[in-house]
């Protein structure tokens, strides 16, 4: 970012409000949290290690020129990712690199509102923590990622992350070009470019904005997000706005964008130097420039419910001595998956007997199902639930089916099923507790003609078929020996 030379600044007072507080929006403003913000800009300015791609890496520097950048953006896709949002790079050049996910609106997918920053920083040596420049930006636009993600959007949400802003916009009029040739409806970008410097702490700052598109307007609602939830900046208009930053790019294409950043009268005073460090940011500060950020796009995309998964139907039966569970889902988001919690004869003692993955962000109509072998016998009243799990680790319980579950005590052979057959059977039986069985066929003599099973069974019911093709018609007889137990059957073959 280049710095600004002092404008014709008009303060703006306070506007009457026209919409009402919104709970959901007031929620997504308090997740905020300074610890993850101040930690992402930790690892970016290189102030701790991270991990990327595995590997323990420091960035120590974010110049385009430098290995610390493209690293930079394996950061930033990582996080993007771990996120359940699908993640993409946007190379420009040989050395320029976007990178973008996208949180699809569940109503008007093809309406996207951005949140944005530049991830580059300088000067061009070999160490430039671009703490403030701006790994404060990006920083928010990652933490904007990690609270957005747990609601449900009606409108497209991009999180950009733009390459080469200090070589003049770059990566982001890049991006613009293409969105505007495509016919992309951009309904507004707020991007975000230093926003953690506050020397004096009386919580100046500066909206930049120009009558194109619905720029004022969006400025507008900015002010008016900062009175209504209570977030206590002093904010500033500029217009005609500056066009040194990333939202220019947008203005060049006739989409209405908005710059928050820093009062200029109170300058960061390491701007693009090697002592641009997180240790000099006004924590607070920068709180409350994230939060007035995340009010604003979270109401321009209508985060008004939290649905994680929408659920349409859980249900549980049981077959033989196993039970088959069976659910779906109208839309998901962000899903890792579904632990299966089983609870026997109350629905105070769950535990988990299976996990089946999610299908991460989806608008379409998804069916699961899981087979259960509880192992037990006689009457039992089984409960299950699913524990929903999302990629951050959040998670939510669905409501508790049950089944009356009534196995046998005892080992049971059941008569062969076509009776008279021609020329195969099933033959089904059931084993209480673990045991060695041996199920063997004889013929009118008694001759030995087949052994089915000769193996040790768990608890549970079985189905084998017996294919007898090979074998003339005749009357045939079927015998179980298990433990204490044998019983034998009768079936004819018919040719």
């Amino acid at each position: 970012m280049k710095k600004f030379l002092q404008a014709v600044i008009i303060f703006l007072a306070l506007q009457t409000v026209s919409f009402s507080q919104s709970p959901v929006i007031e929620e997504i403003i308090n997740k905020t949290n300074i610890d993850s913000l101040k930690y992402f800009v930790r690892e970016l300015s290189g102030d701790v290690q991270t991990v990327i791609g595995g590997s323990p890496y420091t960035i120590v520097s974010r110049h385009k020129n430098q290995t610390g950048n493209n690293m930079a953006a394996n950061y930033i896709k990582q996080k993007l990712q771990s996120y359940g949002l699908p993640a993409y790079d946007q190379n420009f050049s040989s050395t320029g690199r976007n990178v973008y996910a996208v949180q699809l609106g569940t109503v008007y997918p093809n309406k996207k509102y951005i949140i944005c920053a530049h991830y580059d920083d300088m000067p061009s040596g070999t160490t430039a923590p671009g703490a403030d420049d701006n790994a404060s930006g990006t920083a928010a636009v990652i933490e904007a990622a990690r609270i957005f993600t747990q609601y449900n959007s009606k409108y497209t949400i991009i999180y950009a992350l733009w390459d080469e802003e200090e070589q003049g916009l770059i990566g982001s009029a890049y991006y613009a070009l293409q969105a505007f040739n495509a016919g992309d409806s951009i309904m507004g970008v707020i991007n975000l470019d230093m926003i953690a410097w506050d020397s004096n702490s009386d919580n100046k700052a500066e909206i930049h904005t120009r009558p194109i598109a619905n720029s004022i307007a969006l400025k507008d609602l900015m002010m008016q997000i900062n009175s209504l939830y209570g977030i206590g900046l002093t904010l500033y208009t500029i217009n005609p706005g500056a066009t040194y930053s990333d939202h220019a790019s947008f203005w060049n294409r006739n989409y209405g964008a908005i710059l928050l950043i820093e009062y200029d009268s109170d300058f960061n005073a390491y701007y693009h130097t090697t002592n641009d460090k997180v240790q000099y940011f006004n924590l607070p500060y920068f709180l409350k420039m994230s939060k007035v950020s995340f009010g604003i796009v979270a109401t321009l995309a209508d985060l008004t419910q939290i649905i994680p998964v929408e659920m349409l139907a859980f249900t549980a039966s049981v077959k033989n001595s196993d039970v088959q569970l069976l659910w779906s889902t109208a839309s998901e988001l962000n899903n890792m998956g579904f632990e299966i919690e089983r609870s026997i004869d109350n629905q105070d003692n769950f535990v988990t007997v299976g996990f089946v993955d999610g299908k991460g962000t989806s608008t379409e109509i998804n069916y699961y199902s899981f087979t259960d072998q509880p192992q037990v016998s006689g009457v039992n009243q089984i409960y299950y639930r699913l524990k929903q799990i999302d990629f951050d680790g959040t998670f939510t319980y669905t409501d508790v089916v049950n089944i009356s579950y009534d196995v046998p005590a005892e080992f049971v052979l059941n008569q062969n099923y076509p009776n008279p057959f021609n020329p195969s059977t099933i033959i089904n039986y059931f084993v209480p507790q673990e045991s060695f069985v041996s199920i063997k066929v004889y013929d009118f003599l008694g001759r030995e003609v087949i052994t089915l099973v000769n193996e040790m069974k768990s608890i549970g019911g079985y189905e084998i078929m017996f294919d007898a093709s090979q074998l003339p018609s005749g009357t045939y007889f079927y015998n179980m020996i298990a433990d204490n137990y044998s019983d034998t059957k009768k079936m004819i073959l018919i040719k």
